[in-house]
Order: structure tokens, then sequence, then C-alpha cells
């Protein structure tokens, strides 16, 4: 089967669509109901993620009108095959179940995994390059939200959190 330009780009439109879906839903719900989404914008936790959704809607819009365009003026038909689209939606699936970990398992036990994942998948075969670099990096990473940002990384269902 192949994938043409124009499918390619408007999965990414859809995806993008997505993103700002759930933004709206999550300042709408969560933090309305934590009531950190009102106020002024420097009260106001969700000004923020909003002001960037709101702007990544006026790019998508700006986007989908440069692609219609576009397609006008080129008579494009060439596509890629659905083959290549594993690498992709293989990234994608990775990320997605370590989103859905992290709340259940903590910060600690979901990043290494899903760097090491990544690293795999990027082709990387060396086990002990991958243990080192996934568990560097989660660690790196940590010290610098926890100790120099003051952020709270998620502990999950264990509690794990590294005293800094």
């Amino acid at each position: 089967m192949m994938l043409t330009r124009k499918h390619a780009e408007w999965l990414v439109i859809l995806f993008f669509a997505g993103v700002i879906g759930i933004v709206f839903q999550q300042i709408f719900t969560s933090m309305t109901e934590q009531g950190i989404a009102s106020g002024s914008p420097y009260d106001n936790a969700a000004a923020y993620p909003q002001a960037v959704a709101i702007l990544m809607g006026v790019l998508l819009v700006a986007l989908v009108a440069i692609q219609r365009f576009a397609a006008k003026s080129s008579g494009e038909k060439t596509g890629i095959a659905l083959s290549t689209m594993r690498r992709p939606i293989l990234l994608l699936l990775i990320f997605s179940a370590y989103l859905w970990s992290l709340g259940i398992l903590g910060y600690h036990l979901s990043t290494p995994p899903m760097i090491m994942a990544i690293m795999f998948l990027s082709g990387l075969r060396k086990p002990v390059e991958i243990v080192l670099v996934g568990v560097g990096v989660s660690f790196v990473l940590a010290f610098m939200f926890e100790f120099f940002l003051k952020i709270v990384l998620p502990g999950g269902i264990f509690g794990l959190n590294i005293l800094w």
C-alpha cells in the first residue's frame, strides 16, 4: 500500500489538532477543578499551555492554507511505501507507552526503558551502551529538573524520588 504525501500531511495535521484538543480539554477539566486555570496570566497555570496551543492552531491553519495552495500548483502524485512509516509509528507507540506508564511507575522506572527503546529503534545494538546511556541521561535530566528547577517528578506507585 502506498501512502501519498497528501495522506501523510493530513495525518500530521490531525495529530497536532489532537494535541491542541487535549491541551484545552485539560485546561477546562482538571486544571479548572484544581483552581489553577483562572486569574491573571501571572497566577494562571493554564495561560502558557493555552497560548502555545493557540499558536499551534494558528500555525496549523496556515499550514493547511499553504498546502492547499501548493497542491493546486503542482500535480505531485508520488507516494511512499507504508512500510517506511514503521519507525515513526513505533516511536509514537513508545512515547505513548511512556506517557501512560509515567503516572503508574513514575519517572525513574519509566524513563530509562523509554530512552533505551528509542536508542534500540534508532539502530544502536550495544547493550552496555544502551543501558548506561539510558540510565545516565535519565538521572542527569532528573537532577536538572529536581535540583535546579525544583520540579518534583512523578514517583509512581512506589513513590520513588531521589533526595538531591
